[in-house]
């Protein structure tokens, strides 16, 4: 499945972009604001926030259980528990970008993936995260990136999100929704 196109890339006839500024650049990500000429002909800045898009599993085992990975979240100051998931890396199909997080985190290689779920996470910032269950898991071997510490669990499908919810820390909204979505269709 392709993935639609971001909605920032859409033309409104009502909200005309009238001029796109990028204010601060880093490798990793931008931020900036549009000055968009609202329906009574006055003029606003909308900021925003860019990166590179992202993907995440939703990887249940054949016991039932969902892979999840634990690491420290230096922005929050806390460890977080979430799906598996990175960046899309440039001309990579967010697809192959899940299995390969999924692999690289946890040494899960997933027979099959399916899409659940294409969204934004704010109306504040600009790239997408693709959602994708995995199933019919080999454990393999890790391959972390430099810098990164992730440990590696397994929590029954049907605890997970009650798991996530009462933990004190943080809960990445990613993973809620990812699990929340999964379940809603029947995969959890």
């Amino acid at each position: 499945m392709t993935p639609p196109d971001p909605p920032w890339t859409d033309d409104d006839a009502e909200w005309p972009v009238r001029e796109e500024v990028v204010a601060w650049e880093t490798p990793f990500c931008e931020a900036g604001y549009d000055v968009v000429e609202r329906p009574d002909g006055t003029e606003g800045e909308y900021y925003w926030l860019a990166s590179a898009d992202a993907a995440a599993a939703v990887a249940v085992t054949d016991d039932d259980e969902l892979v999840l990975v634990e690491q420290y979240r230096p922005r929050y100051r806390r460890r977080s528990l979430g799906l598996p998931a990175g960046f899309v890396e440039d001309g990579e199909d967010p697809e192959a970008a899940a299995a390969r997080e999924l692999r690289e985190e946890t040494g899960f290689v997933a027979d099959d993936l399916s899409h659940l779920e294409t969204h934004t996470l704010s109306p504040w910032t600009r790239y997408v995260r693709h959602l994708y269950v995995a199933t019919g898991l080999d454990r393999g071997e890790r391959d972390l990136d430099d810098g990164e510490y992730v440990d590696v669990e397994t929590v029954p499908a049907d605890e997970a999100v009650d798991r996530l919810r009462g933990r004190e820390g943080v809960s990445e909204g990613i993973t809620l929704t990812g699990l929340l979505l999964a379940r809603e269709e029947g995969l959890l």
